[in-house]
């Protein structure tokens, strides 16, 4: 089955500024999902903003952390590794320790081992990630919701499914104190327990789960909605294999 809805999710840098005709057209680019074009532009800015800021500068910083997310969506992922890492080096030496920022480069450096199956490597920096928000946002923040799901997705793909079911729960249990019970995150969260019930063969949980993310999805999307069909094309697959099974 193709679980469409397992998500790792990047924490993004917002620009509190712009600079240069460059790091606009970058901006332009990765709005039309031209990511490639969008990592030439700011690259170019990059090399303009060392010229002129230096290494140590906002300007730079925010070129650095572009470049890995650009080079991270077109698959660059070593080229992604360098760029996250140098705007961690600029992060500790501008801004002060545990700096929210910095758990945006921890979870988002994580993402980029995930993606090349560094497993490992990838939780220790979403715990790093997880660590700085819990010292800036306290235990239970939305954005640390984030960061719990991506952990529990990690578990996932090592088939650590009771791991990953307790950090899935803790996602859920964030996302329902901060954001509600019918929130689209918080049937994510549902949908996700309940396709890692489906892998542990515990049919009937999966689907009291991938339910709650049903209801909650038709009354925010309604039925014709991607992610409503996704889930309830879930829930057939799910019953057609209890079916099978009990044959």
């Amino acid at each position: 089955m193709n679980n469409l809805l397992f998500v790792t999710f990047f924490l993004i840098l917002t620009p509190l500024f712009s600079h240069g005709p460059d790091y606009n057209m970058a901006i332009d680019a990765k709005k039309r999902g031209d990511y490639k074009s969008a990592l030439h532009y700011i690259l170019k800015q990059l090399d303009a903003d060392l010229k002129t800021y230096g290494k140590y500068a906002d300007e730079t910083l925010m070129c650095y952390s572009k470049a890995g997310y650009y080079s991270e969506k077109i698959g660059e992922y070593d080229k992604a590794l360098e760029y996250s890492f140098e705007a961690l080096k600029i992060q500790k030496k501008l801004l002060k320790e545990n700096d929210k920022t910095e758990a945006s480069t921890y979870n988002n450096i994580g993402g980029i081992y995930s993606k090349q199956k560094k497993y490992e490597d990838a939780l220790k920096y979403y715990f790093k990630s997880l660590e700085v928000q819990k010292i800036v946002f306290g235990a239970n923040h939305r954005m640390s919701s984030i960061t719990y799901n991506n952990i529990a997705g990690i578990y996932r793909k090592q088939e650590k499914y009771n791991k990953a079911l307790e950090y899935y729960t803790k996602a859920l249990e964030i996302r329902q104190d901060t954001l509600g019970k019918e929130h689209y995150t918080t049937a994510l969260s549902y949908s996700n327990i309940g396709l890692v019930y489906f892998s542990q063969g515990k049919y009937k949980k999966a689907l009291a789960e991938l339910n709650k993310a049903l209801k909650v999805q038709k009354n925010i999307f309604g039925e014709e909605h991607s992610f409503t069909k996704k889930t309830q094309g879930n829930i057939d697959y799910i019953k057609s294999e209890m079916i099978r099974s009990e044959k």
